[in-house]
C-alpha cells in the first residue's frame, strides 16, 4: 500500500500548535497526527542544505492516510533520489502507529544512509503490549525516539508556526517527566537483534569513528550452578533517550539484569560486545557493581576506545580491569559471532570490511598500554 505524495505545509497555525501538541499524557480525541519536520542533506554537490515542513494525518482512516507515510512518500519521490546521506528529525503529536512503525523500518533497513530522531509529544497508547513493541521495534531499527522537550517545543513554535501573537506555553514540565520515565521504562528491555545497515555503522571499528555518538551493547548471559548452565539469555541494549548516563546501554542492562536475572543462589558469566568502550560514568557503576557482586564475571569485547587518550576515559578502563573485568578488542571472530547471532542477516555471511584486522590490532595495542 503507497502512500500519495503530498507536499508539505511550511506551517501550522497557532491554535492548531497548541491542541495537538499540548504534552498531556491522556489526551484524546485527537483525529489528526501532526508531524513537523527537518531534513538535512548531504548531496554530491553540497553539504547539508536543510528542508523543513509540515504534515498532517488522519489518525481514523487508513494507514496509507497517516503523516508518516505521507512523509516517506513525499521524501521517497522528492529527496531520496539525489541524496548521499541524510539526517531525518520528527517532532510529532502522537508517536507512530504499529503499520506506520513496520513501515519506517522496512524503510530504514532499505536505506542505511539515512538517519532518523522521532520526537514526539504524546506516548499513545502506551499500556498496550503492541505499542510498547512498536516503540522498541522502532528503536531497533536504529531511530532514536525521545519525548518533547521545552526546547524542542520552542523549536517548532519558532519554525513551523504562524506566529500570530504572543504564545503560552503549552509544555508542562510534569507531564514531560512523566512521560519520559515511561519511555525509558518501555524501551530497558533488550532487544533481540538488529538491522545489517546499523551493525555494520556502529561496530566497523575506525580509530576515529564521526557520527557514532551512541553505543551498541549486544550481551549473552549465563546462570551456572554446580558447574552447569541452567539459565541463559542474549539480546541487543542501545543508548536510550537523553544523555543521562542511566540511559546508556551499560546502564539500561544492570537495571535490566538486576531485576530479570540476578541471584544470589548463581553464578554468572556475562559478556558483552559493544561499538564503544563505556564512559567513566558507565565504568565506575559497573565496576562497584562487580565488587558487590563476586558471582558475576564481565567481559567486555569493545570495537572501538571511547576518547582513549583521556585520563578520565582511561581510569574507567583500569577500574574495571581492578574489579575483575576482562576488557579485550573484538576481531574477526567477534565481529562474524555478533552478525551470526545478534542481526537480521536473512542467511546472509559477514562481510569484514578493509583493515579491519589491523584496526583491531592497533586498537588491542593501546588497551594495553592503558591497563598496564
Amino acid at each position: 500500500m503507497n502512500s500519495p505524495i503530498r507536499n508539505p505545509m511550511k506551517c501550522m497555525y497557532q491554535h492548531t500548535f497548541y491542541e495537538n501538541f499540548e504534552n498531556k499524557p491522556d489526551l484524546s480525541g485527537k483525529k489528526y497526527t501532526w508531524l513537523c519536520y527537518e531534513v538535512k542533506i548531504k548531496k554530491d554537490t553540497s553539504k547539508l542544505p536543510w528542508n523543513t515542513g509540515v504534515f498532517r494525518g488522519q489518525v481514523n482512516f487508513n494507514p496509507e492516510h497517516h503523516a508518516e507515510m505521507y512523509f516517506l512518500s513525499w521524501f521517497r519521490g522528492k529527496l531520496l533520489p539525489a541524496c548521499k546521506r541524510s539526517q531525518i528529525t520528527w517532532f510529532v503529536s502522537w508517536n507512530p502507529c504499529l503499520y506506520c512503525v513496520a513501515k519506517v523500518a522496512e524503510f530504514l533497513a532499505e536505506h542505511p544512509n539515512v538517519t532518523l530522531t522521532v520526537s514526539t509529544a504524546r506516548l499513545y497508547c502506551y499500556w498496550k503490549k503492541d505499542w510498547r513493541r512498536a516503540l522498541r521495534k522502532l528503536c531497533q531499527t536504529g531511530a532514536r525516539v525521545k519525548i518533547m522537550d521545552y526546547e524542542e517545543f520552542e523549536y517548532c513554535w519558532e519554525n513551523f508556526v504562524y506566529k500570530e501573537y504572543k504564545p503560552s506555553m503549552c509544555w508542562d514540565k510534569d507531564n514531560y517527566g512523566f512521560l519520559r520515565r515511561k519511555l525509558q521504562e518501555i524501551l530497558r528491555h533488550p532487544m533481540n537483534a538488529m538491522y545489517p545497515g546499523i551493525f555494520y555503522f556502529h561496530f566497523r571499528n575506525l580509530r576515529k569513528a564521526y557520527g557514532r555518538n551512541e553505543t551498541w551493547l549486544c550481551f549473552t548471559v549465563e546462570g551456572i550452578m554446580n558447574g552447569s548452565i541452567v539459565s541463559g539469555k542474549s539480546g541487543v541494549f542501545r543508548n536510550q533517550v537523553g544523555s543521562d548516563p542511566s540511559c546508556h546501554a551499560e546502564m539500561c542492562f544492570l537495571s535490566w539484569f538486576r531485576h530479570n536475572m540476578l541471584s544470589p543462589n548463581k553464578d554468572y558469566e556475562v559478556t558483552w560486545y559493544a561499538s564503544w568502550s563505556p564512559c567513566p560514568k558507565c565504568a565506575g557503576p559497573v565496576a562497584e557493581f562487580l565488587a558487590r557482586h563476586r558471582n558475576v564475571r564481565l567481559t567486555i569485547f569493545t570495537a572501538r576506545l571511547y576518547y582513549f587518550w583521556n585520563p578520565d576515559y582511561q581510569q574507567g578502563l583500569r577500574r574495571l580491569s581492578q574489579e575483575g573485568a576482562s576488557v579485550l578488542i573484538m576481531d574477526y571472530e567477534d565481529f562474524e559471532y555478533c552478525w551470526d547471532n545478534f542481526v537480521y542477516n536473512d542467511g546472509q555471511t559477514f562481510k569484514p570490511w578493509n583493515i579491519l584486522q589491523d584496526n583491531s590490532l592497533s586498537l588491542h595495542i593501546t588497551l594495553q598500554e592503558i591497563l598496564q
